[in-house]
């Protein structure tokens, strides 16, 4: 796949109006572009090229350039792209799942992370963010494994990296994985003014709309056309199951 196929990608956005211009934007996908290329042209033994930590103010086009690079790596790379929740919920997921003797043989977030790199050379994310202490001790050491490893991170958030996890409990002990950040990533703050959610080019508004809770249940009723509702369990992660009254 060649250099150009992102900024490519880019340019047909603009043509069609689903993004506005902004130099900002187009320097970083330039950037990403040049990435994408030393990506392609690293072998594993050469080591592997910095990543990028984007951040800036909402709806500012961040997730929309994140979703292009993704999209436009060449096969050869592996790659995966999540929202950052989900793939902390996967970690605990992993961990929850580990085999006993993983504990005994080790730390087991170090295996997990070199099992995260095994599975995909680079990582996107979006809306990267951290909010618990459990999540800033995971996160030290299971990247410490990934970038190790070779792994790569592209990420969005909505704050620089010396604003994460910011004012929480025992902070000091996350600030190590901050600076790795840092050495590991490009930071790139993306500038801009205008909500590209909001605006006519940009993507498909929705509108949510709230009612009082007897308004529902009336409509609901309604709708249902007088079935009779019975009460559902469904299956949710670790075992848990989620109960809905009728």
């Amino acid at each position: 796949m060649s250099r150009s196929t992102l900024q490519s990608a880019y340019k047909a956005l603009l043509k069609h109006q689903r993004l506005l211009q902004n130099p900002c934007q187009a320097a970083l996908v330039t950037h990403l572009a040049n990435l994408q290329a030393d990506l392609a042209l690293r072998n594993h033994n050469q080591g592997s090229p910095k990543g990028v930590y984007i951040y800036g103010d909402v709806g500012i086009g961040k997730s929309r350039i994140a979703d292009l690079f993704a999209a436009t790596l060449p096969p050869s790379i592996s790659s995966r792209r999540i929202h950052f929740h989900e793939f902390m919920m996967d970690i605990h997921m992993r961990l929850h799942h580990a085999h006993p003797q993983a504990f005994y043989a080790g730390d087991p977030l170090i295996q997990i992370g070199r099992d995260i790199r095994n599975e995909s050379r680079v990582l996107c994310f979006d809306e990267f963010q951290v909010t618990d202490i459990a999540d800033a001790m995971i996160l030290r050491r299971v990247f410490g494994a990934i970038w190790e490893s070779g792994g790569v991170m592209v990420s969005t958030s909505n704050r620089p990296p010396e604003k994460l996890y910011e004012n929480g409990l025992n902070r000091s002990l996350f600030l190590p994985f901050v600076d790795e950040l840092r050495r590991r990533c490009e930071v790139w703050k993306m500038e801009g003014k205008e909500d590209y959610r909001m605006s006519s080019g940009g993507e498909r508004r929705v509108n949510v709309f709230f009612t009082e809770a007897h308004d529902f249940e009336r409509d609901f009723r309604g709708a249902v056309g007088g079935l009779e509702l019975e009460a559902m369990e469904f299956p949710v992660q670790m075992g848990r199951k989620l109960r809905i009254a009728a």
